[in-house]
């Protein structure tokens, strides 16, 4: 699922009991273990932890996902749910819709564990800063005017993003802060290349990577809020005719691309993404 190595369980368990305020024996009381057991994970003596065990410390902490990540593993739900149809991880016809949401559990656990170690959570004016991101990872971001480079390139440490409009343009901001979060994700996988605007190697998750980082579910749910009281009573409703216009201000609000804010909303169940292909009276 992720590249993370088991060394990172401890630093992970640890950090996220600390951001609880728990102390070690607090957290095992409550995970129904020993706090021995929780101190030799920590200390990275032992490495692993059982399913169930796993399930119940991602539960106390609030954070499943991000804990089953740094053992390279499927949150435990998800992997009981997965495992009740194990034909269809091998159907030609399902896999189309199993892997990419597979992609997107491990992409939302990437980017919490960046945006959880951030100074700040990085976010600006309600607003993720990609770049504050690069700098947890020693990236230099490097705007350039437009040539026929491509979008983004890495040059050592120094990320290279390709400014597709006039200098100082605001029409092309999000464009540059979607392409500065996805070099942050492929470094998060150590993996300092990119081919974006093709699909290679690792761009799949680097997209969904990015699109988390820049949407977090707290600000995405906040700006919809927002945009939905600003849209007036029936912005609630999906079929709507003027639901592109809520789209479009959480993408502004958020400062990131339409298709970006699309997929966010989606992928936390906010809004129906095939709505936005029907006119009001053309519901399928």
């Amino acid at each position: 699922m992720t590249s993370l190595r088991a060394d990172e369980l401890g630093p992970t368990l640890r950090r996220l009991r600390q951001r609880r305020g728990l102390t070690q024996r607090q957290l095992a009381e409550a995970a129904g273990t020993h706090v021995t057991h929780i101190s030799r994970v920590e200390s990275g003596e032992r490495v692993t932890v059982s399913r169930g065990l796993l399930e119940r410390l991602g539960d106390e902490l609030g954070a499943p996902a991000e804990l089953a990540a740094a053992t390279g593993r499927v949150p435990a739900r998800a992997e009981q749910a997965l495992c009740q149809f194990p034909d269809a991880l091998q159907d030609a016809v399902l896999e189309g819709k199993t892997l990419p949401a597979l992609r997107r559990l491990a992409a939302s656990a990437q980017a919490q564990r960046l945006l959880s170690r951030t100074p700040g959570g990085a976010v600006e004016g309600g607003r993720i800063e990609p770049n504050a991101l690069c700098r947890q990872l020693r990236l230099q971001p490097v705007v350039r005017p437009a040539d026929d480079g491509p979008p983004l390139s890495f040059e050592g440490r120094q990320v290279i993003v390709t400014d597709p409009g006039q200098h100082g343009d605001p029409a092309a901001l999000p464009r540059i802060r979607f392409l500065i979060a996805h070099a942050a994700a492929h470094a998060l996988e150590e993996q300092l290349s990119c081919v974006f605007p093709r699909m290679g190697s690792g761009e799949e998750l680097a997209c969904d990577v990015a699109a988390y980082l820049l949407c977090p579910s707290p600000l995405l749910e906040g700006a919809l809020r927002s945009a939905s009281l600003e849209a007036g009573p029936d912005a609630g409703d999906p079929w709507v005719s003027d639901i592109g216009a809520v789209v479009t201000a959480v993408a502004r609000k958020l400062g990131v691309p339409g298709w970006v804010a699309i997929r966010r909303l989606a992928d936390e169940a906010l809004l129906d993404d095939e709505a936005l292909y029907y006119t009001l009276g053309d519901r399928p």
